[in-house]
C-alpha cells in the first residue's frame, strides 16, 4: 500500500484519480494540493513528521500560482530525507514533446496524458514499483 499526493488545480481530476486509486486498492493514504505551492507547503508537514512522505506524486503541469515545472524545481531543492525515493508521475493534458522532455529532465519518472484510465494508471504505478 502506498501514500500518494495528487497535485492538480482541477478538483474533478483529483476526485476521479482518488476514486480510481481507491478502487484499485493500491493506496492507503491520499493527500491533495491544488497547485505546486500548496504541494511544497505540504512538504513542511512531511519534514516535521506530521505526515508520512508520499511514495508517489501525480502532478499536473498547468496550474495557477506554481505550475508543475515550478514544483519540480522547488522539489529538487528541498533538503528532505527520503525525497529521492518519491516517484513523480506527470498527469497532464499537454502532449507537447518539449513538455515531456522537460518533465523527464526535471525528475519525473513517467508522463501520462489526461484523461487517465485505470489501466494506464495501474501500469504507471507498477512501473514505479519496479523502479523502486
Amino acid at each position: 500500500m502506498k501514500s500518494i499526493l495528487l497535485v492538480d488545480d482541477d478538483t474533478i481530476s483529483n476526485f476521479l484519480n482518488r476514486k480510481t486509486l481507491e478502487r484499485m486498492g493500491f493506496v492507503n493514504d491520499i493527500h491533495t494540493a491544488l497547485n505546486g505551492k500548496q504541494a511544497i507547503d505540504l512538504f513542511n508537514e512531511y519534514y516535521i513528521g506530521a505526515k508520512a512522505l508520499p511514495d508517489i506524486i501525480l502532478l499536473d503541469l498547468n496550474m495557477p500560482i506554481m505550475d508543475g515545472f515550478g514544483f519540480l524545481d522547488a522539489f529538487r531543492s528541498l533538503d528532505l530525507p527520503g525525497k529521492d525515493h518519491v516517484k513523480i508521475i506527470i498527469v497532464s493534458s499537454s502532449v507537447s514533446p518539449q513538455d515531456i522532455a522537460r518533465a523527464k529532465h526535471s525528475g519525473a519518472s513517467q508522463y501520462l496524458s489526461k484523461p487517465v484510465n485505470e489501466q494506464t494508471l495501474r501500469r504507471a504505478l507498477e512501473m514505479c514499483e519496479e523502479a523502486a
